[in-house]
């Protein structure tokens, strides 16, 4: 038999790793002194503590490893636990491809401008919306900072609170800066939904905007009308990382008092990555 320091030097694990492994019953010794409490192991155990070595490389969990050892898994089993793992390491490449691009660019951006830039973009997922929609035409957009003013109006006069921010939705195939119409949306369960539609004569529709995986975010602090830098950075952004436009582009109102300069507004665009 071999005390557990030998046994650890042999297979080049620390003795802390045998000590845990013992602990989770993985691989036990194949003996423990009553007296001292000192484990021993013997050569016949390497080739398991080999296979656990191997599953660990594997990037295996250490209960999936008990699983296979003690209970058994079939081919077809192990196969699977196996896939899981391959598509789990695909998708950090891939994050971490995406992560290699921004920093490319950033480095790109700074080698061409001494200057941090004024905003930043995030990616992140957005969950699907349901609430109730005002359509805004070209005569109606004439004051640009009070678009969202009708819908809260509304909401105030029949007593229904939004459970999230409203948003403008920007109609996908038209201009940017020069939109002949807009969606102002809020958010609103499914009840208000209800109530709101059959008592605004006709002024509000039932919207169901789709969840993304991937939202561009982008922050633009000041006066609302003012805010075509920030379409601008993020456009810039998109570009430079790769990345194509997949849905109409979204603006929430963070915050909004009685002076516009101090308001906060996010602008989101739905991305995925160029192929």
């Amino acid at each position: 038999m071999l005390k557990i320091r030998d046994f650890a030097k042999l297979a080049e694990v620390s003795i802390t790793t045998l000590r845990y492994y013992d602990e989770i019953g993985l691989l036990k010794p194949i003996h423990v002194d009553p007296a001292t409490g000192y484990r021993f192991y013997t050569m016949d155990q390497l080739p398991q503590l080999h296979r656990i070595l191997a599953y660990k490389e594997l990037g295996l969990g250490l209960t999936e490893i008990v699983k296979i050892l003690d209970e058994g898994v079939s081919p077809e089993a192990f196969q699977g636990m196996l896939r899981l793992r391959q598509a789990q390491l695909q998708y950090q490449m891939q994050a971490e491809r995406e992560q290699l691009t921004r920093i490319e660019a950033r480095l790109h951006s700074l080698d061409n401008n001494s200057c941090m830039p004024a905003y930043e973009v995030v990616i992140k997922p957005v969950k699907s919306i349901t609430g109730v929609s005002l359509h805004l035409t070209m005569t109606d957009l004439a004051y640009h900072a009070h678009w969202i003013d009708p819908v809260e109006a509304l909401l105030r006069r029949y007593g229904v609170k939004p459970v999230d921010h409203l948003l403008v939705l920007y109609a996908e195939s038209e201009d940017e800066h020069i939109p002949k119409s807009v969606e102002i949306v809020a958010p609103v369960t499914g009840s208000d939904a209800n109530l709101l539609i059959a008592c605004s004569d006709g002024q509000l529709t039932r919207c169901e905007l789709p969840a993304f995986s991937r939202m561009a975010s982008i922050l633009h602090p000041g006066h609302p009308a003012l805010v075509l830098p920030a379409y601008q950075a993020l456009g810039t952004w998109i570009e430079n990382n790769a990345y194509t436009i997949v849905g109409p582009r979204r603006k929430i109102r963070l915050r909004r008092g009685e002076n516009l300069d101090d308001a906060l507004t996010e602008i989101q665009f739905p991305i995925e990555k160029v192929v």
